[in-house]
């Protein structure tokens, strides 16, 4: 893992340059994804809004595991708010997004998938549109 100084010589070191644009690289320096905001009845205490809901589910996995009677497979499924920071050169450099989001976590045995149908779609690929086709498409179809 590089730190921002070790980062900065390894993009100067390879000629890493914008590529769009083909200027150099500004310098690293951390950013962080979650929305800083204040807490209590004085606001003195800083807390971070949380930039995706499903962490909930992942951090509270022991104890939906005990709901569930310490056996797998089970289900989580939640709704909330997330919030991040997002740069955004059109819409000013930095915008908070607040994003309703609702997000569902299937919990299972790796080496152990007895539902009846899982054969039918164990080795069933997804597949995307490319880097290319996306942008393409919010250029408004490359035109």
């Amino acid at each position: 893992e590089m730190g921002p100084e070790e980062l900065a010589a390894a993009l100067a070191a390879l000629n890493v340059t914008s590529p769009t644009t083909g200027n150099a690289l500004s310098a690293p320096y951390p950013f962080n994804l979650m929305f800083r905001t204040s807490v209590g009845p004085a606001g003195d205490a800083k807390a971070f809004l949380r930039p995706e809901t499903s962490q909930g589910i992942f951090t509270n996995f022991k104890r939906l595991l005990d709901f569930n009677g310490g056996k797998l497979p089970f289900t989580a499924a939640q709704v909330g708010k997330a919030f991040r920071n997002e740069i955004s050169p059109k819409q000013g450099l930095i915008r908070l997004r607040e994003f309703e989001m609702a997000e569902v976590e299937h919990f299972v045995e790796p080496g152990d998938k007895p539902h009846p149908r899982f054969a039918s779609i164990a080795d069933h690929r997804l597949r995307f549109l490319s880097r290319q086709l996306q942008e393409e498409a919010a250029d408004g179809g490359g035109e």
